[in-house]
This record gives C-alpha cells, structure tokens and sequence, in this order.
C-alpha cells in the first residue's frame, strides 16, 4: 500500500492534457511529472539518452510482456531496449510515488501504479474538431497537419499502453473519472478536478502534502 496520494492523467492528444495536469499540480500544490521530467530523471540514472526515453511510446517491441515485478529491480538486459527503457521509467515512476503526492501526466503511470491504493486516476479526451483545433493553435500547422498528428498520436498512445498493460486505453472503467475537454475552456476542467480530488482524497491530500514537507 503507498503511503502518499497519487494523481495520474491518460490523455489524448490534443485535449489540453498537459497544460490541465501542470494547472492541476499547481492548485493542489503538487509536483508535476510528464515524459520529460520522467525521460530526464531516466537519462540521468540509467545512462541512456534522453531522447531514447521520450520517444520510447513511437513504438512497442514484439517480444511478450515483461512481469511487472521486475520493476525496480532492474530486469534482464539481453531484454529488448524498449522493455528495459518501460521497466526504467515504470521504476521512477513507482520512485516518485513513494517520495510524496504528485501529479504524473502519461508513461502508464495509472497501470505501473495499479497495486497503489491511493491513486486518483483521470483520463482526458475530445472530440476530433477541437483536437484539431488545439493542435493548429499550439503547432502552428495546417488542419490536416493537426488532424494527421492527433490520430497518429493516440494510435501511438493506445499501441503503447495496451501492449505495455493488461488494460485497454482510453476505457472508462480504468479511471475514476474521464472529462471531455471539447470546447471547453481548460481552467474550467482544472476547477472540477481540483473539486474532484479534494473531494475524494479530503484530508488525506492535506496530511501527505505536510508530511512530505509540501
């Protein structure tokens, strides 16, 4: 059982994902990680470059699924790269977790932390209009730049997840909640998570955050 509340966000692209989880973490007064704190921290403790770990989603390796008790051990290295750069980060990830509440955006973290007790998971998505929408508007590319990238993303996503976990990604029942962020403004979609997690966590969140000196 972890000791500290975790907040994990599955998001498709182009929902606002990522600008959400910082707000989020920043209400809460949280830490925040994505992939490129975790690609960072990964980098720096295994010796792999860090661009290896950011990209590590672009593909899944044929082998069979490694067991998820290898994590934190270090695992076999005669495993394929992209398992022993998943059990890397899912070992950070389970780090983290253990060191205080944050707010993990993407890397699985929802099933690398599955056996935590105390885990808030969110999945994020939208309609394919507004996707493109965001995705033009942060980008700066043409519409079907921005809708080419938004399919190709989540099928990236999606390969990713449901080759590296025995769920499905994006299925409702894996996550305590899923908002649609669908022209929708995103500060709004901050104030009823921030509600959401207080509710669920109460004072739990409150104690973790001063215990862990927050």
């Amino acid at each position: 059982m972890n000791k500290y509340p975790i907040i994990t966000i599955s998001r498709e692209y182009g929902c606002g994902g990522r600008e959400i989880g910082r707000k989020l973490a920043e209400k809460l007064g949280l830490p925040y990680y994505d992939y490129e704190k975790i690609s960072n921290i990964a980098s720096r403790d295994s010796g792999y470059s860090e661009e290896l770990f950011e990209n590590a989603d672009k593909k899944a390796s044929n082998s069979l699924m490694y067991s998820m008790s290898l994590i934190g051990t270090g695992g076999p290295y005669n495993m394929p790269l992209n398992d022993r750069l998943f059990l890397i980060q899912s070992g950070i990830i389970r780090t983290i977790a253990d060191q205080g509440p944050a707010v993990i955006v993407g890397r699985c973290a929802d099933y690398v932390l599955m056996d935590y007790t105390k885990c808030v998971n969110i999945f994020l998505f939208a309609d394919i209009e507004s996707k493109i929408k965001r995705v033009m508007q942060r980008k700066d590319v043409s519409e079907k730049e921005a809708a080419q990238l938004a399919l190709v993303s989540d099928k990236r996503r999606a390969t990713y997840y449901n080759y590296y976990s025995d769920r499905r990604w994006g299925k409702m029942e894996n996550y305590d909640i899923s908002v649609n962020t669908s022209n929708t403004d995103l500060d709004s979609v901050v104030d009823v998570l921030t509600a959401y997690v207080k509710t669920t966590l109460g004072d739990e969140l409150t104690n973790a955050k001063k215990e862990a000196g927050l």
